[in-house]
């Protein structure tokens, strides 16, 4: 590819749940229609078509237009709870590890911000049904464009199972990932493996949305069921091997960051 492509040629970051989004506004849709039609029937027809439009509308068309729209809001503003990851500052030659990378828009913020040797890793089991276009090609092909390919590398890895050697990094980053695991255990085992490839003293940032906060519901309505209660991720994360250093509300997405004891505490 030519320079002068490179330049003119955009990351494809994707949009999140894409299917969903397209899936959830055509039912919620026809639910406007049933009350459209409610309006030219009477008696127990009027009633049934019109609540039932309601119920598409509140279980449907709310989270496939809020979702629409945070996705809309993320491609055109420039969001960047990278700002918050403080440790990369304080060791520029910091080694550090994204789990569920996707195509790469945090990754590739963090590698813009590493100097003097520093360099990231990401993982992913690159689902498409999360992220459009969530595969290993499109995130080397976007750290190309951000002109970071050169202290990036990326491979198929799970959060549970990560493919890296006992205490290899610096930093570690998990971002909206843990809500994902639903095996038993599933997620203390994989805080126990960011735990194992931590080096001591090492910090991780893990992000996750507070099911009860505001821009959530207003983004996912009812399906903000999902994500877990703040307390939720603080508890367990209190329960785990690294030690909790700060909790940030950043609009309903929390941000905590644990770090790994440089000696072992005594029990």
């Amino acid at each position: 590819m030519s320079n002068i492509k490179k330049k003119l040629e955009k990351p494809q970051y994707g949009w999140y749940v894409k299917n969903l989004v397209f899936g959830f506004t055509f039912v919620g849709l026809i639910g406007i229609a049933l009350i459209i039609i409610s309006l030219y029937r009477i008696g127990v027809w009027q009633v049934i078509l019109f609540l039932g439009g309601i119920i598409l509308i509140i279980i449907f068309l709310w989270p496939g237009i809020g979702l629409a729209m945070m996705n809309i809001i993320l491609d055109s503003k420039d969001e960047d709870i990278t700002e918050s990851f403080t440790a990369i500052n304080e060791n520029q030659n910091s080694k550090i590890l994204d789990i569920g990378c996707g195509t790469g828009r945090t990754s590739l913020k963090v590698a813009k911000m590493l100097k003097n040797g520093g360099y990231l890793y990401g993982i992913d089991i690159y689902s498409k049904m999360a992220i459009s276009g969530n595969d290993l090609e499109t995130v080397q092909h976007n750290a190309e464009l951000e002109g970071v390919a050169e202290k990036t590398s990326f491979k198929f890895g799970s959060a549970t199972e990560i493919p890296f050697d006992d205490e290899s990094f610096d930093i570690v980053n998990v971002s909206s990932v843990l809500h994902e695991i639903h095996e038993k255990g599933g997620q203390m085992k994989a805080l126990n493996e960011i735990y194992r490839v931590l080096k001591p003293g090492g910090t991780a940032y893990i992000g996750e949305w507070n099911r009860y906060s505001f821009p959530l519901i207003l983004y996912s309505g009812v399906f903000c069921i999902v994500f877990k209660p703040k307390q939720y991720w603080k508890k367990i994360l209190e329960k785990s091997k690294l030690k909790l250093k700060e909790m940030e509300n950043q609009g309903g997405y929390i941000l905590f960051t644990v770090q790994k004891y440089k000696v072992s505490p005594v029990l």
